[in-house]
């Protein structure tokens, strides 16, 4: 039995601990595969055509989404949708190491932080991906797909022809520059010499009369083929190609896609990521022998003189309450502040203790980057606030670290088991949400229909997810997914 196990005295404990293991790995699982699938999915929808490329992601996508749904099924099944403080409870055990190996002594080398940076980024591409897609397959024009990609590979011409005749149009009639839908018939040439009477659906920027142009796709020596058209000759040309919107429309929706991405990610990874490399702690690292006391908040001001405080608006608007574990060490509060929920991880850590450390030159915006060190073996990332810290320092009370390269620890992500607070409203509404997007991959077909199921795919998940809220509400529980 290896020595994360031996904190549980009985084969009992050893099997839940190797069972909250396996729901942290699925959740990197999910956590990695849904925004990789979803981001490729939507890339391949926006800007490639109907090649074998396109092909290969789109099942490989579906397979990746389908299997994050299962796993999550499982979970949800199997750990019965526990608290986010009870996963916190889980992390804690299965972080931490066998107790009693040099457990007041300072460890040598400091855990990065890949997976929870991993996970927070990977949410930051999910959700604006995944509307992107919602979009493009809502607008998207799948007339004709079945008839452009035989026409396209047996070599279609497009050449503008006259229109013969006008069924089923739909338009606005107070309007005679409306956009129009209407079935089209137009006359191709033949072996005999006898025009070949074709018709195919269309939607125009304008009505049509008889007797006007649309550009026309077909196979001169195959009329029997069919044909497509439209009165832009680009949308003609996107229909052979098999792709889902034009290249103007694929760059807006694409661009939006990108913005609202990049530009909160970029502003997160600068200020607020957790990310940090493996470090090495050496002498001229701090060190202070630390309590957990519980949560609470800490109301950080700019420091006079400084010029986020050189006014009372500024003083307003730089001023931050953060959410804390509290520790008392040296006779003084420490805020220590982390990418969790403050109430869950105090409720959990409470009386544990350990040593808190930092590099006084390793910094970011505001805050000393820091490592909270149970002495059960968990290593927990942090920060404390750069004034804190600074005043912990005049003080006296902290003390150069002495690593011990025996000592071991374990980073401790608390928000790891995020995959099993999830309910079955959560995952029924997700898989009813994969299906929607399935079926507006696969069927080649327009219509108002696909503006409902993209509709029914966005909002069924929103709704199990309002009603899990509710229901942890109403039995004292606040804890949402994730």
């Amino acid at each position: 039995m290896s020595s994360e196990w031996t904190m549980d005295k009985d084969a009992n404990g050893a099997a839940d601990v190797i069972g909250h293991r396996l729901f942290l790995r699925c959740g990197r699982f999910v956590a990695a595969a849904a925004p990789l699938a979803l981001a490729a999915l939507t890339a391949a929808w926006l800007f490639l055509g109907a090649t074998p490329v396109r092909a290969a992601v789109l099942w490989c996508s579906l397979g990746l989404l389908a299997a994050c749904v299962v796993v999550l099924g499982v979970a949800v099944v199997r750990a019965g949708g526990p608290s986010r403080r009870e996963t916190y409870q889980w992390g804690v055990r299965v972080a931490s190491l066998t107790p009693g190996c040099g457990e007041e002594t300072v460890p040598l080398r400091m855990g990065g932080t890949r997976w929870l940076t991993a996970r927070f980024a990977g949410g930051m591409v999910a959700i604006p991906a995944m509307l992107a897609l919602w979009v493009t397959l809502a607008v998207v024009d799948a007339r004709g797909t079945g008839t452009s990609a035989a026409l396209a590979e047996a070599g279609a011409v497009i050449e503008r022809r006259p229109v013969v005749k006008i069924e089923n149009e739909v338009a606005d009639s107070r309007h005679s520059t409306a956009d129009a839908t209407a079935d089209f018939t137009v006359l191709l040439p033949s072996r005999t010499g006898e025009g070949v009477p074709v018709s195919f659906e269309a939607t125009t920027n304008f009505r049509r009369d008889v007797g006007s142009d649309l550009y026309v796709a077909y196979v001169p020596t195959h009329p029997e083929l069919g044909a497509i058209g439209d009165d832009q000759r680009e949308d003609v040309e996107r229909q052979l190609a098999g792709r889902a919107v034009q290249f103007g429309d694929a760059w807006t929706i694409g661009g939006f896609w990108a913005l609202v991405t990049l530009a909160p990610l970029g502003y997160w990874w600068k200020n607020e990521s957790p990310r940090r490399p493996k470090r090495t702690a050496g002498p001229d690292w701090k060190a202070l022998r630390v309590t957990v006391t519980g949560a609470g908040k800490h109301t950080d001001v700019p420091p006079p003189g400084s010029p986020e405080a050189a006014d009372e608006k500024k003083r307003r608007e730089n001023t931050r309450t953060l959410r804390c574990l509290m520790l008392e060490g040296g006779g003084r509060q420490v805020p220590f502040h982390s990418q969790m929920d403050g109430e869950a991880a105090g409720a959990t850590l409470t009386g544990a203790h350990g040593w808190l450390l930092w590099h006084p030159q390793q910094r970011r915006g505001r805050d000393v980057l820091a490592e909270l060190v149970g002495d059960d073996g968990w290593q927990l990332p942090g920060a404390v606030p750069v004034q804190v810290a600074e005043q912990a320092e005049e003080a006296g009370v902290m003390a150069p670290a002495q690593p011990d390269p025996e000592r071991r620890v374990q980073t401790l992500d608390l928000g790891a088991g995020w995959l099993v607070t999830a309910s079955a409203p959560v995952v029924v509404g997700l898989a009813v949400a994969l299906g929607c997007l399935t079926v507006l991959l696969l069927v080649p077909d327009s219509g108002a229909w696909r503006l409902w199921t993209a509709a029914a795919g966005v909002l069924t998940p929103l709704v199990g997810f309002i009603v899990q809220v509710v229901a942890r509400m109403d039995h004292g529980d606040g804890d949402a997914a994730g």
